[in-house]
């Protein structure tokens, strides 16, 4: 008897020893990734309306009718990108474009100018930065609205 529980402990030390070494070693191959630059004026501007698209849209599935919440946002050529090299050709001659849609859109709220801000700003980043093209497609409205 003494030898089986013996044998027991045995084999309980070396499953506990085994498990927290395991996990010791699974915690040391966590990468913490961290940015080492805030983000540009630019790229807060490109969250922020992102964020409101998301507004206008909850609020417009939530009630059924289209909000007449606004979407006033600063010029984009005049906010810092995050690399010089994002103001192309495409970017200098959109973002005045973009600015009359958005002025447009203010003046009445509609589905279909929300539709035409989402537009551009994929007309824009298919030319000049695809990164995010998958979240801005998540506006494209569905027919059945």
């Amino acid at each position: 008897m003494k030898i089986v529980k013996l044998i027991l402990s045995i084999v309980t030390l070396t499953l506990l020893s085994f498990c927290s070494s395991e996990s010791e070693e699974s915690s040391k191959k966590v990468k913490v990734v961290s940015i080492a630059n805030s983000p540009s004026e630019m790229a807060l501007l490109m969250r922020e309306m992102d964020a409101r698209l998301f507004e206008i849209e909850g609020e417009y599935e939530k009630t059924g009718v289209w909000p007449e919440l606004s979407f006033e946002f600063p010029l984009i050529l005049d906010q810092n990108p995050t690399e010089e090299t994002m103001i192309s050709d495409v970017v200098t001659s959109l973002s005045p474009v973009f600015a009359d849609i958005l002025t447009d859109y203010n003046l009445a709220p509609s589905k279909e100018g929300l539709d035409r801000i989402v537009q551009m700003c994929l007309t824009c980043h298919y030319q000049s930065c695809p990164g995010p093209l998958v979240r801005i497609e998540k506006h494209i409205f569905d027919a059945d609205y």
